[in-house]
């Protein structure tokens, strides 16, 4: 398992992303994900639909949630960044 994360802003991602999970400096990789292969992944938010009375019901309405990676290599192989907020709808790229 990997080690937990501090937060950070979206705008920090190309700093963060040349950090390994142990704080060190990635060899071989600048911080320019817009180098790295994009990646989509669709998951889906399920939730039980309530009836008129309030109560949950027998059906299930599931909305798609995109998300989005980057593929990137460095020295070592390649590693895989996270960048749905960062580049994703609403985002301020």
């Amino acid at each position: 398992m990997t080690p937990p994360l501090l937060p950070f802003p979206p705008s920090a991602l190309p700093f963060e992303s040349t950090l390994t999970s142990k704080s060190q400096h990635r060899k071989g990789f600048d911080g320019n994900l817009k180098n790295c292969e994009l990646l989509e992944l669709w998951q889906y938010n399920c939730d039980m639909q309530k009836d008129r009375d309030g109560k949950v019901g027998e059906n299930i309405v599931c909305r798609p949630v995109e998300r989005l990676f980057r593929r990137c290599k460095d020295r070592k192989g390649t590693f895989m960044v996270e960048t749905t907020v960062w580049e994703g709808e609403g985002s301020a790229k």
